[in-house]
């Protein structure tokens, strides 16, 4: 995974910091911190516990590697969308193979600002249910965008899911 990104204070420099390990990486969110640093979510299969693993990735401002975490079991898990949350931890949604109760199930991950998981929910029935977007609630809970197969009319539906702070199921639509 590459991050390219413009000089400090409008120079006409510009960055390239390469992320990764002699297998397959790839990024798919990142959004600057409040901190003037960035978190980059993804997927890796060069490093953590299986097939592929959620990747999450903390660059200071000065786009200086702070840590990163790898969090995934045996089998396909990759890291959708991160954001910051109101207590300056970060929350990740994507699809895990690995655990829950279906072919593939939306996995929600709730780190605290070091990076340390503070706990994490898996949302999906038999079939295949991938999460996508998710945003804080004025609440300090949590709603995701998914795709689903498990429920719906038929393939592919749109899920929407409401959880509490702490990671409960409080609907889904």
């Amino acid at each position: 995974m590459v991050i390219l990104g413009a000089g400090v204070c409008g120079a006409q420099s510009v960055f390239a910091y390469a992320i990764g390990g002699t297998n397959d990486e790839g990024a798919s969110s990142i959004i600057q911190t409040s901190d003037g640093g960035y978190a980059i979510s993804g997927k890796t299969k060069s490093y953590g516990a299986g097939e592929t693993d959620f990747l999450l990735v903390k660059l200071d401002s000065a786009s200086s590697l702070e840590w990163s975490l790898t969090i995934g079991g045996a089998d396909y898990d990759a890291a959708g969308s991160v954001i910051q949350t109101t207590d300056g931890g970060y929350a990740i949604a994507g699809l895990t193979e690995s655990f829950g109760t279906g072919e593939a199930d939306v996995l929600f991950v709730k780190l605290n600002s070091t990076g340390t998981l503070e706990w994490s929910h898996t949302i999906g029935g038999t079939g295949w249910d991938a999460g996508g977007r998710l945003i804080q609630t004025s609440d300090g809970g949590y709603v995701i965008s998914a795709i689903t197969d498990s429920y719906g009319a038929g393939e592919c539906d749109n899920l929407l899911v409401k959880l509490s702070s702490t990671g409960s199921l409080e609907w889904s639509r």
